[in-house]
């Protein structure tokens, strides 16, 4: 029994002496494979002369390194070796990378300290796996191969970035982590209007903005479509004013249709999932989905137009690619959204709580404003019969699909920019009031 459980002992030292083998040669591998690439980058073969005299670390060297350093630790924690013997031996691998890295920027002339950091690196893995933490050696080898094996791509992707762009993304993430956890602390609300909901369409402006000019120059004309689908799901007014502003004004005429048809309908297909998600969750029990059918009906032909403006207009990606913009981040731009977005909330705030206001008043002025929002409040009224529910919600992403025509008049006062905003959402409109005469399916 006594020497099956020697035997065991035996088998888990060289187990960790293993593990930290294979974490080196993980590292190993990826520096070999670093040279091989840039070897190729530089378009030339490394001859036998320069493979000795600035040859850096491979398989075996970061290998044994890891070994080296597992010995240590076994030894170590076996209590073979006190901490006098182990600082000797600790001393003597720091005199080693201290003369190798002196080797290199004096004889060599090699600049940068990436692989002494990671001989260091590979020799504290080896200590871990020799103490016997073979989980945390095998993630830190697995993470520091992943990092030095993003450097190419990285490098790639850093290249194509113009330092302004890199500026742009700081001015953003200024708005959003520093300045926005301060104004959610803060809990005020005036007249329905609450501080956080003015940040966050401020914010949502610039950020839309943002995203649209990197999908644009990604994926051209299809970045503005993808823009203009995915960011319409956030919100669509500050999607339209975003895209709007980013566009130069020669393409400006050319797509603002198909922009506003594209918001609109991500606003469109946003409200249908609400609603339905409210006929289950919200409002009444006994509603089903054969109740929403005016809405369903309106969505459907509404995305009709979408469709076209996706598969003939956007996709192509033509004319876009002459795109040239400054700066995605317009400020004055998002101030006057917000603007209009408190006067519009404030307004609709007022005819709520009017005596005279009707809920067809108020599903059109709420929708106007926030049409998501109106709508789940709509379908909180359990006194009115399902199928006008599904009718007042019509009504309110009707409205909701109207009032781009203010937000791009905030962007463009161009009358045949205006005009043909105004055409895809009266189009858009009539199309979604083919719900209103839907009775129950």
């Amino acid at each position: 029994m006594a020497s099956g459980l020697a035997d065991g002992v035996e088998a888990d030292l060289l187990g960790r002496v293993v593990v930290a083998f294979l974490s080196g040669m993980l590292i190993g591998i990826e520096r070999e494979k670093a040279r091989a690439a840039l070897a190729r980058r530089r378009q030339r073969g490394i001859g036998i002369e320069e493979l000795v005299v600035k040859e850096f670390p491979g398989i075996r060297t970061f290998s044994l390194v890891a070994v080296y350093a597992a010995v240590i630790g076994v030894l170590w924690g076996r209590g073979l070796l006190d901490s006098a013997h182990v600082s000797v031996l600790l001393i003597i691998f720091g005199i080693i990378a201290a003369i190798f890295s002196a080797h290199r920027l004096l004889v060599v002339r090699m600049a940068g300290i990436t692989t002494i950091v990671v001989l260091m690196v590979d020799f504290a893995v080896g200590l871990l796996a020799g103490l016997g933490e073979i989980l945390l050696a095998a993630s830190v080898a697995v993470l520091t191969t992943f990092i030095l094996a993003i450097k190419l791509p990285a490098e790639r992707m850093v290249g194509r970035i113009r330092y302004e762009e890199l500026l742009w993304a700081l001015e953003l993430g200024v708005i959003l982590v520093v300045i926005g956890p301060l104004l959610f602390m803060v809990e005020y609300e005036f007249y329905g209007i609450s501080l956080r909901s003015l940040y966050l369409f401020f914010a949502l402006v610039l950020a839309t903005s943002y995203i649209g000019y990197i999908m644009a120059r990604i994926k051209g004309g299809e970045g503005i479509a993808y823009a203009s689908l995915f960011g319409g799901l956030a919100n669509s007014e500050a999607t339209l004013m975003a895209l709007l502003t980013l566009i130069p004004s020669s393409l400006r005429r050319e797509l603002a249709f198909h922009i506003a048809v594209l918001t609109n309908s991500a606003m469109i297909l946003r409200n249908t999932v609400i609603a339905i998600a409210a006929a289950y969750l919200v409002g009444n029990r006994y509603l089903q989905l054969s109740d929403l059918a005016p809405l369903l009906v309106a969505a459907a032909a509404a995305m009709v137009l979408a469709f076209l403006s996706w598969r003939h207009s956007l996709r192509t990606g033509a004319s876009i690619t002459a795109i040239r913009i400054e700066n995605p981040l317009r400020f004055t731009t998002a101030a006057k959204s917000t603007i209009l977005y408190l006067v519009i909330t404030f307004v609709s705030y007022l005819l709520q709580h009017s005596s005279i206001a009707s809920l067809v008043l108020v599903a059109i002025a709420g929708g106007f404003v926030s049409s998501s929002a109106t709508i789940l409040a709509l379908f909180s009224i359990g006194e009115l019969a399902a199928i006008d529910l599904a009718r007042l919600a019509v009504a309110a992403t009707t409205a909701g699909v109207l009032n781009k025509v203010i937000y791009a008049y905030l962007v463009d006062t161009e009358p045949e920019t205006i005009r043909r905003v105004a055409m895809a959402c009266v189009f858009q409109a009539v199309l979604m009031m083919l719900g209103l005469i839907v009775n129950r399916a």
